[in-house]
């Protein structure tokens, strides 16, 4: 199956093969949504149906995701003694962990381990509006293709973490995916994500920043962005450098709250010593440097293939040096249906 990424800002999707314990590249392709796409699933499905045609796959189950409102997950300690016990006892006791009538969401569960306390288990329960679900369901279907399985960003994301950066499995790292509209930031640890949050910025913000700072269309500004200010004369170059370097510390501001709060949260938590960007928003020239300084821990993209064969024959390197950490989340997703 391939991974579906749906973004606010681009389609983007990623086909995996396995041979033994390898996995390969098969495939991967993004387009732009439009304004007008993001008004209707018909739009938004065609344009899906035009990503397969122009790969020309033949698979047609996918595997996608959701973020968001429409999502809710929650670590709990529940009460159980076999198995049974455990499921029965979800189902009745997730009321009060989910915001929602049980009725107009579906609802899933993983067993985490055993509790801090005797006869507990840490459960991982997720929670998805039906309607959200249903528009999803409904969009796949109008590009032609089917929905095998319904994933949840940060946790594709961490997928992709795990596969590819297994040496850093023990300890705790900072997964900040950035995309068009929102973010996800996850934080890693023993190889599960122990804590995550949905967070209301994106690389857009950048984009209208500079298109409205400096009066300029919006083409032009995502150019500058991805680019860098350095082919305009000294002054405005610098000026374009503030005021993206103040939209980023405010970006970085939230960040820091999270980590506090969960480090208050968890008594044992560790400090990372690493951030992985990630995302269309992370292809700003310079941001690893920017969040860096911010955030006083090394920082660096991520690479989705990193551990995933990738031939020199079939792909131009330059261009996916480029592009990768946009197929995070895609990577993620497909690498369900391997791993």
């Amino acid at each position: 199956m391939c991974g579906l990424d749906l973004g606010s800002s681009w389609a983007k999707t990623v086909k995996l093969a396995s041979k033994g314990k390898s996995v390969s590249l098969a495939g991967f392709a993004r387009l732009p949504w439009s304004y007008k796409d993001l008004e209707s699933t018909s739009a938004q499905g065609g344009k899906v149906k035009t990503l397969w045609e122009h790969l020309g796959l033949k698979d047609k189950v996918v595997i996608s995701s959701m973020a968001g409102h429409a999502v809710i997950v929650k670590r709990v300690f529940l009460n159980a003694g076999t198995s049974k016990d455990l499921e029965q006892t979800i189902f009745k006791e997730a009321r009060q962990y989910i915001p929602f009538d049980l009725n107009d969401v579906y609802l899933d569960y993983q067993l985490l381990g055993q509790g801090a306390r005797q006869d507990t288990r840490e459960v991982m329960l997720v929670a998805s509006k039906k309607k959200v679900v249903q528009e999803l369901l409904k969009l796949v279907d109008q590009s032609g293709l089917s929905l095998g399985i319904v994933d949840v960003d940060a946790f594709a994301l961490s997928n992709c973490f795990e596969f590819n950066y297994p040496e850093l499995a023990h300890e705790p790292a900072y997964l900040l995916d950035i995309g068009g509209m929102q973010s996800v930031f996850t934080i890693f640890w023993r190889n599960q994500p122990v804590f995550f949050r949905e967070m209301s910025f994106g690389g857009r913000q950048l984009t209208d920043a500079i298109a409205q700072n400096f009066d300029t269309g919006r083409l032009e500004a995502e150019k500058l962005k991805i680019e860098g200010p350095g082919s305009l004369d000294n002054s405005l170059s610098l000026d374009i450098s503030k005021e993206i370097a103040g939209i980023i510390r405010s970006w970085v501001d939230e960040i820091k709250r999270l980590i506090s709060f969960y480090q208050t949260s968890v008594p044992d938590a560790g400090q990372a010593q690493k951030v992985f960007l990630s995302g269309g928003g992370s292809l700003f020239k310079g941001i690893d440097s920017l969040f860096q300084k911010e955030l006083k821990i090394e920082t660096r993209h991520m690479d989705p293939w990193k551990n995933i064969q990738t031939s020199i024959n079939d792909y131009d390197f330059k261009y996916l040096e480029t592009v990768k950490p946009q197929f995070a989340v895609a990577t993620g997703l497909a690498l369900r249906s391997i791993i």
